[in-house]
Protein backbone atom coordinates (compact mmCIF):
# COMPACT_ATOMS: atom_id res chain seq x y z
CA UNK A 1 0.00 0.00 0.00
CA UNK A 2 1.22 3.36 -1.20
CA UNK A 3 2.06 6.30 1.44
CA UNK A 4 -0.42 9.21 1.49
CA UNK A 5 0.04 11.74 -1.10
CA UNK A 6 0.51 14.21 1.64
CA UNK A 7 3.50 12.29 3.04
CA UNK A 8 4.99 12.34 0.24
CA UNK A 9 4.45 15.88 -1.12
CA UNK A 10 5.76 17.28 2.48
CA UNK A 11 9.03 14.85 2.89
CA UNK A 12 10.37 16.30 -0.32
CA UNK A 13 10.92 19.19 1.57
CA UNK A 14 14.55 18.43 2.99
CA UNK A 15 15.72 20.17 6.24
CA UNK A 16 19.31 21.22 6.84
CA UNK A 17 21.03 19.55 9.47
CA UNK A 18 23.50 21.98 11.72
CA UNK A 19 24.86 21.79 14.82
CA UNK A 20 26.31 24.21 17.91
CA UNK A 21 28.27 23.33 20.98
CA UNK A 22 26.72 23.42 24.29
CA UNK A 23 29.09 22.76 27.23
CA UNK A 24 31.31 19.96 25.75
CA UNK A 25 28.02 18.60 24.00
CA UNK A 26 26.91 18.92 20.28
CA UNK A 27 23.58 19.59 19.84
CA UNK A 28 21.66 19.14 16.72
CA UNK A 29 18.85 20.71 15.13
CA UNK A 30 16.85 20.95 11.41
CA UNK A 31 16.02 23.64 9.85
CA UNK A 32 13.52 24.44 6.83
CA UNK A 33 13.68 27.75 5.44
CA UNK A 34 15.79 30.66 4.39
CA UNK A 35 13.62 33.54 4.46
CA UNK A 36 13.03 36.88 6.33
CA UNK A 37 10.36 35.30 8.22
CA UNK A 38 8.96 34.82 11.91
CA UNK A 39 10.32 31.41 13.17
CA UNK A 40 8.36 27.93 14.29
CA UNK A 41 10.43 26.26 16.75
CA UNK A 42 9.93 23.05 17.98
CA UNK A 43 10.41 20.46 20.69
CA UNK A 44 10.13 17.14 20.75
CA UNK A 45 9.37 14.36 23.77
CA UNK A 46 11.23 11.93 25.53
CA UNK A 47 13.45 9.21 23.54
CA UNK A 48 12.44 11.59 20.79
CA UNK A 49 13.83 13.56 18.15
CA UNK A 50 13.97 16.81 15.36
CA UNK A 51 12.88 14.13 12.65
CA UNK A 52 9.47 13.64 14.27
CA UNK A 53 8.54 16.48 12.76
CA UNK A 54 9.16 15.86 9.29
CA UNK A 55 6.01 15.73 7.85
CA UNK A 56 4.12 18.39 10.10
CA UNK A 57 7.13 21.59 9.70
CA UNK A 58 6.74 21.58 6.25
CA UNK A 59 3.45 23.12 6.43
CA UNK A 60 4.09 25.94 7.76
CA UNK A 61 6.64 27.30 5.08
CA UNK A 62 4.59 29.86 3.69
CA UNK A 63 4.51 31.88 6.76
CA UNK A 64 7.48 30.52 8.72
CA UNK A 65 10.79 29.39 8.88
CA UNK A 66 11.21 26.13 11.15
CA UNK A 67 13.58 24.58 13.40
CA UNK A 68 13.28 21.65 14.82
CA UNK A 69 15.68 20.67 17.80
CA UNK A 70 17.66 17.29 19.04
CA UNK A 71 17.90 17.53 22.94
CA UNK A 72 21.03 15.82 24.41
CA UNK A 73 20.87 12.48 24.70
CA UNK A 74 18.64 12.19 21.49
CA UNK A 75 18.54 12.43 18.04
CA UNK A 76 21.81 13.20 16.61
CA UNK A 77 22.80 15.53 19.35
CA UNK A 78 25.48 14.18 21.73
CA UNK A 79 24.60 12.75 25.49
CA UNK A 80 25.61 13.83 28.48
CA UNK A 81 26.47 12.66 32.20
CA UNK A 82 24.00 14.76 33.55
CA UNK A 83 20.78 16.17 31.77
CA UNK A 84 18.42 18.43 32.98
CA UNK A 85 15.30 21.06 32.66
CA UNK A 86 18.40 24.20 32.83
CA UNK A 87 20.98 22.24 30.45
CA UNK A 88 18.11 21.68 27.60
CA UNK A 89 16.87 25.33 27.90
CA UNK A 90 20.48 26.15 27.92
CA UNK A 91 20.33 24.15 24.28
CA UNK A 92 17.07 25.79 23.16
CA UNK A 93 18.52 29.28 23.67
CA UNK A 94 22.00 28.69 22.33
CA UNK A 95 20.53 27.00 18.67
CA UNK A 96 18.36 30.41 18.65
CA UNK A 97 21.49 32.87 19.48
CA UNK A 98 23.07 30.62 16.77
CA UNK A 99 20.44 31.26 14.13
CA UNK A 100 20.02 34.58 14.89
CA UNK A 101 16.34 34.01 15.93
CA UNK A 102 15.15 36.89 18.19
CA UNK A 103 11.67 35.34 19.15
CA UNK A 104 9.43 32.84 18.06
CA UNK A 105 6.59 30.50 18.12
CA UNK A 106 7.40 27.46 19.97
CA UNK A 107 5.94 23.91 19.92
CA UNK A 108 6.72 21.60 22.74
CA UNK A 109 5.58 17.78 22.97
CA UNK A 110 4.96 15.42 26.46
CA UNK A 111 8.17 16.48 27.94
CA UNK A 112 9.29 18.48 25.03
CA UNK A 113 6.16 21.09 27.07
CA UNK A 114 7.89 21.46 30.70
CA UNK A 115 11.54 21.59 29.31
CA UNK A 116 9.98 25.20 27.25
CA UNK A 117 7.69 26.19 30.36
CA UNK A 118 11.16 26.54 31.97
CA UNK A 119 13.33 28.05 28.92
CA UNK A 120 10.12 30.39 28.82
CA UNK A 121 11.04 31.56 32.53
CA UNK A 122 14.57 31.41 32.27
CA UNK A 123 14.22 33.33 28.59
CA UNK A 124 11.14 35.32 28.11
CA UNK A 125 12.49 37.58 25.17
CA UNK A 126 12.45 34.20 23.03
CA UNK A 127 9.02 33.08 23.74
CA UNK A 128 6.67 34.65 21.73
CA UNK A 129 4.01 32.76 22.11
CA UNK A 130 4.03 28.89 23.54
CA UNK A 131 1.53 25.71 21.94
CA UNK A 132 2.08 22.86 24.29
CA UNK A 133 1.15 19.58 22.96
CA UNK A 134 -0.51 16.86 25.40
CA UNK A 135 2.54 17.80 27.96
CA UNK A 136 2.13 17.37 31.90
CA UNK A 137 3.60 20.62 33.28
CA UNK A 138 2.09 20.95 35.88
CA UNK A 139 -0.04 18.14 38.68
CA UNK A 140 -2.90 18.46 41.08
CA UNK A 141 -0.60 18.59 44.58
CA UNK A 142 -2.68 15.11 45.86
CA UNK A 143 -1.35 13.58 42.37
CA UNK A 144 2.55 14.73 42.54
CA UNK A 145 3.33 11.33 44.43
CA UNK A 146 1.76 9.18 41.29
CA UNK A 147 4.18 11.15 39.03
CA UNK A 148 7.42 11.10 40.97
CA UNK A 149 8.85 7.88 39.58
CA UNK A 150 11.29 7.70 36.85
CA UNK A 151 10.94 4.65 37.00
CA UNK A 152 8.92 3.71 34.24
CA UNK A 153 10.61 5.84 32.13
CA UNK A 154 14.41 3.87 32.81
CA UNK A 155 14.95 1.99 29.21
CA UNK A 156 17.84 -0.40 28.67
CA UNK A 157 19.51 -0.58 25.53
CA UNK A 158 18.74 -3.20 23.19
CA UNK A 159 20.83 -4.48 20.20
CA UNK A 160 20.31 -5.82 16.91
CA UNK A 161 21.52 -7.59 14.08
CA UNK A 162 20.43 -5.24 11.50
CA UNK A 163 18.29 -1.88 10.78
CA UNK A 164 15.06 -3.76 9.68
CA UNK A 165 14.99 -5.79 12.84
CA UNK A 166 15.71 -2.33 15.00
CA UNK A 167 12.72 -0.73 12.80
CA UNK A 168 10.53 -3.56 13.34
CA UNK A 169 11.19 -3.38 17.54
CA UNK A 170 10.32 0.26 17.56
CA UNK A 171 7.90 1.52 20.03
CA UNK A 172 5.95 4.87 20.93
CA UNK A 173 6.89 5.72 24.46
CA UNK A 174 4.03 5.79 26.55
CA UNK A 175 2.75 2.44 24.20
CA UNK A 176 -0.41 3.20 22.17
CA UNK A 177 -1.94 1.60 18.68
CA UNK A 178 -1.54 3.27 16.23
CA UNK A 179 -3.21 3.67 12.35
CA UNK A 180 -0.71 5.62 11.23
CA UNK A 181 2.06 2.66 10.30
CA UNK A 182 3.83 4.56 7.67
CA UNK A 183 4.37 7.64 10.24
CA UNK A 184 5.59 5.42 12.81
CA UNK A 185 7.98 3.60 10.03
CA UNK A 186 9.52 7.52 8.95
CA UNK A 187 10.23 8.16 12.43
CA UNK A 188 11.85 4.82 13.43
CA UNK A 189 14.66 4.93 10.61
CA UNK A 190 15.99 8.04 11.86
CA UNK A 191 15.65 6.39 15.54
CA UNK A 192 18.70 4.07 15.26
CA UNK A 193 22.80 3.97 15.04
CA UNK A 194 24.85 1.63 14.02
CA UNK A 195 28.22 0.75 15.87
CA UNK A 196 30.23 -2.26 15.91
CA UNK A 197 28.12 -4.13 13.02
CA UNK A 198 24.61 -3.57 15.26
CA UNK A 199 22.28 -1.16 15.68
CA UNK A 200 20.21 0.72 18.89
CA UNK A 201 18.44 3.52 19.69
CA UNK A 202 19.90 6.86 19.38
CA UNK A 203 18.55 7.91 22.42
CA UNK A 204 20.43 7.28 25.85
CA UNK A 205 18.16 4.62 27.82
CA UNK A 206 19.82 6.52 31.26
CA UNK A 207 18.53 10.09 30.72
CA UNK A 208 15.92 9.32 33.33
CA UNK A 209 18.81 8.15 36.25
CA UNK A 210 19.93 11.87 36.31
CA UNK A 211 17.10 14.06 35.05
CA UNK A 212 16.28 17.27 36.87
CA UNK A 213 13.23 18.33 36.97
CA UNK A 214 11.54 21.46 38.94
CA UNK A 215 8.71 22.24 40.43
CA UNK A 216 7.14 24.38 37.32
CA UNK A 217 3.83 25.84 39.30
CA UNK A 218 5.15 29.31 39.84
CA UNK A 219 6.73 29.95 36.55
CA UNK A 220 3.85 28.61 34.80
CA UNK A 221 1.98 30.89 36.74
CA UNK A 222 4.07 33.63 35.64
CA UNK A 223 5.13 33.19 32.29
CA UNK A 224 4.86 36.37 29.91
CA UNK A 225 3.94 34.61 26.57
CA UNK A 226 0.55 33.49 25.56
CA UNK A 227 -0.03 30.04 26.31
CA UNK A 228 -2.20 27.49 23.80
CA UNK A 229 -2.99 23.57 24.29
CA UNK A 230 -3.56 21.06 22.19
CA UNK A 231 -4.19 17.72 23.44
CA UNK A 232 -5.68 13.95 22.24
CA UNK A 233 -9.24 13.85 23.23
CA UNK A 234 -8.13 10.14 23.89
CA UNK A 235 -5.22 10.81 25.62
CA UNK A 236 -3.71 8.06 27.86
CA UNK A 237 -1.98 10.47 30.04
CA UNK A 238 -3.57 13.50 29.97
CA UNK A 239 -6.93 12.99 31.71
CA UNK A 240 -9.54 15.25 32.16
CA UNK A 241 -7.73 16.20 35.59
CA UNK A 242 -4.77 17.29 34.52
CA UNK A 243 -6.62 19.12 31.94
CA UNK A 244 -8.35 21.71 34.22
CA UNK A 245 -5.77 21.78 36.65
CA UNK A 246 -3.39 22.92 33.55
CA UNK A 247 -5.82 25.15 32.18
CA UNK A 248 -6.39 26.86 35.54
CA UNK A 249 -2.92 27.08 36.76
CA UNK A 250 -1.71 28.34 33.00
CA UNK A 251 -5.17 30.59 33.32
CA UNK A 252 -5.60 29.30 29.78
CA UNK A 253 -8.68 30.84 27.63
CA UNK A 254 -11.03 28.40 26.59
CA UNK A 255 -10.62 30.12 22.83
CA UNK A 256 -6.78 28.60 22.87
CA UNK A 257 -7.35 24.84 23.39
CA UNK A 258 -8.20 22.56 20.98
CA UNK A 259 -8.95 18.73 21.41
CA UNK A 260 -8.15 16.73 19.00
CA UNK A 261 -10.82 13.64 18.35
CA UNK A 262 -8.71 10.33 17.32
CA UNK A 263 -5.91 11.26 19.02
CA UNK A 264 -3.80 9.48 21.71
CA UNK A 265 -1.07 11.66 23.14
CA UNK A 266 0.98 10.93 20.20
CA UNK A 267 -1.70 13.45 18.75
CA UNK A 268 0.57 14.81 15.19
CA UNK A 269 1.10 11.12 14.95
CA UNK A 270 -2.27 9.48 15.58
CA UNK A 271 -4.04 12.97 13.68
CA UNK A 272 -1.26 14.57 11.66
CA UNK A 273 -3.94 16.58 9.42
CA UNK A 274 -5.95 17.93 12.28
CA UNK A 275 -3.38 18.54 14.38
CA UNK A 276 -1.93 21.06 11.52
CA UNK A 277 -5.01 22.77 11.31
CA UNK A 278 -5.46 23.27 14.95
CA UNK A 279 -1.77 24.80 15.22
CA UNK A 280 -2.44 27.08 12.26
CA UNK A 281 -5.90 28.06 13.53
CA UNK A 282 -4.67 28.42 17.15
CA UNK A 283 -1.40 31.05 15.68
CA UNK A 284 -4.00 32.95 13.08
CA UNK A 285 -6.27 33.91 16.28
CA UNK A 286 -8.65 31.43 15.23
CA UNK A 287 -8.93 31.92 11.68
CA UNK A 288 -8.20 29.03 9.44
CA UNK A 289 -5.95 29.09 6.52
CA UNK A 290 -5.68 26.84 3.38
Amino acid sequence: MSNPEWFEKTIGFQAESRSVRVGDVNINYLIWGNDPKPFLFFIHGYCAHAHWWDFIAPHFLDSFNVIAIDLSGMGDSGHRSVYSQDLYSDEIQAVCSQEEVKSAIFLAHSMGGSIAVNAAARYPDLFESLILIDSIVVVPPDKIKDFSSRKSTWRQDFFYDSLDDAIKSFRLIPPQPCKNDFLIQHIANFSFREKDNTWKLKSDGKIMKTYDSQDLTQGFMDLKCPIYLVYGLMSQIFSQELLDYTVYVGNIPQEKIIGIPGAMHHVFIDEPILFIEAVKKLINGGETSD
